[in-house]
């Protein structure tokens, strides 16, 4: 049995249908993950839920229990990550901890988005995108703030994206040893903190985020 987080909210249809009713075919919801890790790149993706049987799928099972991914446990995002791949258009994209640091986190997750867009199968007419920052692109949008709560295009992206990033930095946990990316995946825990001051950074950690830089320094100073 798969159960949620009591009192989460069900994102909802609200955004979705207003642009439907104006025209708006193909909704992509637009999420990231990894903004505020300490290490690893920022994953964005798109998440069009397809038509079926001439109407929108908005009672299908696998709907109701899509939340904001950060309400689910791994085990609820791996299922839902699957049935979402396999039921709806997607697009998934990384920018490199490299990149991050060249062009700071705000640009890379707009440019993560972008590419996320650009990876779906074909254009969607209009996109949703979780925060407050828009997208360049031509591409209608709509930028609203907890998107991944409230939409469920959007909610279904979070998922995506997640479960992405999670399964990278399990990788990189076995290219980095000693780090801990496995149990914390790049985010600030006191373990990470530790680990950066006993090895110092990897190829992996963002030398552009103070916490890091701080780390380092105390690493020096001892």
């Amino acid at each position: 049995m798969t159960t949620h987080l009591i009192g989460s909210p069900r994102p909802g249809w609200r955004v979705e249908k207003h642009l439907w009713r104006t025209g708006a075919r193909r909704v992509a919801g637009v999420d990231e993950v990894g903004r505020g890790p300490l290490a690893g790149p920022v994953v964005a993706a798109a998440v069009v839920i397809p038509q079926t049987g001439g109407g929108w799928n908005t009672r299908a099972r696998w709907i109701a229990r899509l939340r904001d991914s950060k309400l689910l446990t791994a085990r609820q995002r791996d299922e839902l990550a699957a049935i979402i791949r396999e039921r709806a258009e997607w697009g998934i994209a990384a920018v490199s901890v490299q990149v991050v640091d060249q062009i700071n986190i705000l640009q890379a997750t707009r440019l993560a988005m972008k590419r996320a867009l650009a990876a779906l199968p074909s254009q969607p007419d209009a996109i949703i995108v979780d925060g407050r920052d828009r997208i360049e692109t031509e591409i209608r949008q709509e930028a609203h703030v907890d998107a991944d709560a409230h939409c469920v295009s959007v909610a279904a992206a979070s998922i995506i994206a997640k479960v992405y990033r999670d399964a990278l930095m399990c990788e990189y946990d076995r290219c980095f040893p000693g780090y801990g990316f496995a149990d914390h995946k790049g985010y600030a825990t006191p373990e990470h903190f530790e680990a950066l001051r006993r090895y110092g950074y990897s190829n992996l950690h963002r030398l552009s985020f103070q916490p890091v830089r701080a780390a380092l320094g105390a690493k020096r100073d001892e």
